[in-house]
């Protein structure tokens, strides 16, 4: 299979590229033809065997670049259709452990693990197209890494992309972003694979799951500054 792993990392976030890019040569999809996309502002040379491809962007400052990293997915769309599979990692992220055929799926969720099994934290905002309804059943699923079939994510990424627009328009910015928008995309769109919190171990987290894929802590303040 053609697999699209698509990452950005721009300004201070450059700094985890490599290391993310050699976690994922060792652990990522190891059987498949795999191509990096790399959205940066800035020239990179990174050290890998596989394909890549730099796709130039416009850094933001935050919350712009999560917002709207669909939109960037979006424009994209030519390029980014001729994968089997899309699959978005954050940068701030390490694979630890085989990942595999296991996540192949149309659309592919990932539990968050803050909110395993629970409800979670999403938009309530009756004017937001993120809003989730208090009579609404959900889990809460991560932003740090979905994916699926190319036509479906790519579905996807327009459908966020769109309601983003809309939203900004009406001077509304959802609570946790882009991945408030995805939250209420996979209630109207359910998931056909729902990935456990290995998929987004966070660091140093006590969770019991066998970590696949760590969020490096650090200090966000920081890196958005």
């Amino acid at each position: 299979m053609k697999i699209g792993l698509l990452v950005i990392a721009t300004n201070k976030y450059l700094q985890f590229l490599q290391p993310f890019i050699s976690s994922a040569d060792e652990w990522f999809c190891k059987n498949h033809e795999i191509t990096y996309f790399i959205f940066s502002n800035e020239k990179v040379n990174i050290k890998s065997n596989r394909n890549i491809k730099i796709k130039k962007v416009e850094h933001k400052p935050w919350p712009w670049m999560t917002l709207g990293r669909y939109k960037i997915f979006h424009e994209s769309f030519e390029e980014l259709s001729k994968m089997d599979y899309l699959y978005y990692s954050d940068v701030d992220m390490r694979f630890c452990d085989f990942v595999g055929d296991e996540i192949l799926s149309q659309r592919v969720a990932t539990q968050h693990p803050g909110y395993f099994e629970r409800r979670g934290t999403p938009e309530t905002n009756p004017l937001s197209l993120a809003c989730v309804r208090y009579d609404e059943k959900m889990q809460y699923f991560a932003g740090g890494f979905n994916g699926g079939s190319s036509e479906e994510y790519l579905k996807m990424a327009k459908c966020i992309s769109n309601n983003i627009d809309i939203d900004m328009l009406n001077n509304i910015i959802a609570i946790w972003h882009d991945e408030s928008h995805m939250n209420r995309y996979f209630i109207d769109n359910p998931p056909t694979k729902i990935l456990s919190p290995s998929y987004c171990y966070g660091e140093g987290m006590k969770i019991p799951f066998r970590p696949k894929l760590i969020s490096i802590d650090k200090n966000n303040a920081e890196l958005h500054s």
